[in-house]
């Protein structure tokens, strides 16, 4: 094995802050959903769990492992990282509906405070009301992934390390905004929302992706020198090295896309057939 990569594979970044960060969120949701399990099962199934903890460990592959400082070497790894951040652990932390359940996890005193901010009037709860609202939460996580693939901003990445946390935070955050309302966990902001009109928000954020990916496939020249100047790895050389990172982005997005648009599809179908059934039942007209 290459001596540069050999030492790369090795560089596991035991970062404290992210360790305690991404540890005391799992420690907290354990215990809430244990309590929640053992007051009714049914409020606390094991796929919640195995899926919330999953997102942990994506965030963990991307922050702590080889990834991060491979991401410096090679764009593929840098676009691998940011697939993790962006559709892999939101996605996934979201759908183990991390809310309720670090609440009940919670000392009671404290619980009741940090309950306190979610309450109909609060003023965290209509922020996030306004952050999750797709007509904002869309522009938001778009804007903030071309935005920082602008070759300036992505070169400042590379070079500060503090702009580089600060890209991947808001990666992370701006991601957690955009699956809100596909998933939609608690606390529930705005009521159901129908399947057709997730499809309508979901559609149009698979065709930007594969736009940013057609972009780096099949640019005929290198976007980011930096990749220029380090050494090569597995014998790419930089613009195959962007090729590739394209194509990981338009087919690790594809294939998530379309994957949520055919169960959104077969979430619709579900939703309005139990509807007219209810219809039917209480014999209220279509």
């Amino acid at each position: 094995m290459d001596v540069t990569l050999s030492a790369v594979l090795q560089s596991w970044q035991w970062r404290s802050d992210v360790a305690l960060v991404v540890g005391a969120l799992g420690t907290v949701y354990l215990v809430g959903w244990y309590r929640l399990r053992c007051r009714d099962p049914r409020g606390a199934p094991g796929w919640r769990l195995a899926v919330y903890l999953g997102g942990l460990v994506a965030l963990c592959l991307a922050l702590l492992s080889p990834i991060d400082t491979l991401g410096s070497l090679l764009f593929v790894v840098h676009m691998t990282q940011h697939e993790l951040l962006t559709m892999v652990a939101p996605p996934l932390v979201l759908l183990g509906n991390p809310f309720p359940t670090i609440l009940w996890g919670l000392p009671s005193a404290l619980r009741r405070r940090a309950g306190g901010l979610l309450r109909p009037n609060a003023r965290t709860r209509r922020a996030l009301q306004v952050l999750t609202w797709m007509p904002v939460a869309w522009p938001l996580y778009v804007a903030t992934l071309w935005g920082w693939h602008v070759p300036a901003a992505y070169a400042t990445s590379l070079r500060d390390e503090l702009v580089h946390d600060v890209q991947h935070v808001s990666f992370f955050v701006t991601a957690l905004l955009f699956w809100w309302p596909i998933i939609d966990p608690a606390p529930r902001l705005r009521g159901h929302i129908h399947h057709a009109l997730r499809l309508l928000y979901v559609l149009p954020a698979a065709f930007q992706s594969q736009a940013l990916g057609l972009i780096f496939a099949f640019f005929s020249r290198v976007l980011y020198p930096h990749y220029e100047a380090v050494p090569r790895l597995w014998g790419f050389t930089p613009l195959q090295d962007q090729s590739t990172a394209g194509l990981v982005m338009m087919q690790v997005e594809g294939m998530i896309y379309l994957a949520v648009v055919l169960l959104l599809v077969a979430r619709m179908f579900a939703y309005d057939e139990r509807m007219t059934r209810l219809r039917e039942q209480h014999g209220v007209e279509p």
